[in-house]
């Protein structure tokens, strides 16, 4: 449930600009099959002075109406290559995912300065994915499409959040050179009880297998739906039956032991 009391637009800003109370946790994602741990989610979290932890789903809509969403990505984008050295020197080679804004991934340069902050970091592009979280209008499509090609042209992976959550969905994925969806977690959730959502599902992984797709489902709740998802073909998932989002600490000593 969100907070009784919102964040002021002034919080908001006073927060992206100092960093004070952002820290970002890391969602780990699995081989469904094997359970070995194959890649992770940078996440967001916010500690407001007063009202305490502001969950995503209250401060992102805010940065982006702010125009604020090129800031919080390279704060997570930051931590995100911090913690991608940090693998590196346990030798574990996993990738890590960023979300991004229609407009973050449009901002002029970004590949060209992602690319020369990986390389700086002694880290190969394709450890860093970049993940599309809303819909957008048809009207950046074309622009869209170009930044995600620059994006892909220097290395980096890109994927489509939220596959089956909105109606622009499929239009997109025709449109758009992504390396990845993810399927929304509203849809598995429903898996157990809707025989719908399982055609649905099964739609998705042919959708997937036809556009040559990495396949990741979100929002995995509960260990019998990891069973019924193998079975429809679903071999990548995250959510709270494999794991928990961890603080950078554990999920380091997580990713050691995976």
């Amino acid at each position: 449930a969100p907070p009784a009391v919102l964040p002021t637009e002034e919080d908001v800003i006073s927060a992206m600009a100092s960093a004070e109370g952002l820290r970002v946790v890391f969602q780990p994602q699995y081989d469904l099959q094997s359970k070995r741990m194959v890649g992770a989610e940078a996440l967001i979290r916010w500690q407001h002075p007063r009202i305490g932890d502001v969950p995503p789903a209250v401060l992102i809509p805010m940065v982006n109406r702010l125009g604020l969403d090129l800031l919080l990505f390279s704060f997570i984008e930051k931590c995100a290559i911090e913690t991608l050295l940090a693998l590196d020197k346990a030798g574990v080679g996993i990738p890590l995912a960023v979300n991004a804004s229609a407009d973050t991934i449009c901002a002029p340069g970004l590949a060209d300065r992602l690319a020369a902050q990986m390389r700086r970091a002694g880290l190969p592009p394709k450890r860093l994915k970049i993940e599309l979280t809303e819909e957008i209008s048809a009207s950046d499509s074309l622009r869209l499409s170009a930044s995600i090609t620059a994006l892909r042209a220097k290395g980096f992976q890109v994927s489509l959040d939220d596959f089956g959550a909105g109606a622009a969905t499929l239009a997109l994925l025709s449109q758009m050179p992504f390396d990845e969806m993810k399927i929304d977690g509203a849809l598995v959730r429903a898996v157990a009880q809707a025989p719908a959502s399982r055609e649905i599902i099964t739609g998705i992984v042919a959708l997937a297998q036809l556009f040559n797709l990495r396949l990741v489902t979100e929002g995995i709740e509960d260990p019998s739906t990891i069973a019924l998802l193998c079975q429809l073909g679903c071999r990548f998932g995250q959510g709270y039956a494999l794991a928990r989002p961890m603080e950078g600490a554990d999920f380091l000593r997580n990713a050691q032991l995976a």
